[in-house]
């Protein structure tokens, strides 16, 4: 009699246990914003010459916002992997040289925002002018929320790499945030967007690498070239 009561005891708690752990699953993935995605093999990305572009934030953000990109900038400029970063201000100066340059810039930002797809021909001559091989968008949207939000206000933050000739997306990362009542104004609109554009960015980075044993064999296979070469005079 004890055997059976104690067998029954037991397979009644395991199913609260079950259900309490299928639960916490549940909502660890629900709550998840922050995602990323990118090619298997960014091997041929890296040490790439990179131009840093930051599509028009919402209107409440606009002049908060050179701040963020100033130091989006610093951050994005210690990443190992990443290439020279050719930054706003440097991007302005060669605009300021070619007028037509800067309008061919915004047609291309205005065709990518509407479509989500890269011109080619305007990207090859961005690219080329620039002196870049890659574009780095940091692309920051507000639009109304889905029935069921905290509000009626969500944010989606991407930094998303193109590369410039193929106009393939080659690495990015998203993070997308229903803000509540209490968060809607403009001391913490600031506040947030710093908060989470500097975890797009971080995620960027960490996501962003090569693995240690395929940096280790191309550099070995590299060295093993370039000693047969001298060897035999080339």
């Amino acid at each position: 009699m004890h055997l059976k009561t104690t067998k029954n005891f037991t397979y009644v708690i395991s199913f609260p246990l079950i259900f309490f752990f299928i639960g916490i699953l549940v909502f660890v993935g629900a709550c998840k914003t922050l995602d990323s995605k990118g090619k298997k093999d960014l091997y041929p990305y890296i040490k790439k010459p990179i131009a840093f572009i930051a599509i028009n934030p919402p209107n409440i953000l606009k002049t908060f916002f050179p701040k963020v990109i100033k130091s989006t900038e610093v951050r994005l400029r210690e990443f190992p992997y990443l290439g020279k970063l050719i930054g706003i201000d440097e991007q302005n100066e060669i605009f300021k040289k070619t007028p037509k340059l800067r309008l061919a810039f915004r047609t291309y930002l205005n065709t990518l925002s509407l479509t989500g797809i890269s011109d080619k021909k305007i990207a090859w001559e961005l690219g080329k002018e620039l002196g870049s091989q890659l574009f780095l968008f940091l692309d920051f949207t507000s639009f109304p929320c889905t029935e069921g939000c905290p509000s009626n206000l969500q944010w989606i933050i991407r930094l998303k790499l193109v590369d410039v000739k193929s106009g393939d997306l080659i690495f990015w990362v998203r993070k997308r945030h229903e803000l509540s009542e209490d968060q809607i104004t403009n001391e913490s609109y600031e506040e947030l967007a710093e908060k989470f554009i500097s975890e797009v960015v971080n995620e960027f980075g960490s996501g962003f690498i090569i693995p240690w044993h395929q940096w280790r064999y191309f550099h070995l296979n590299n060295y093993t070239v370039r000693n047969f070469q001298s060897q035999i005079d080339i």
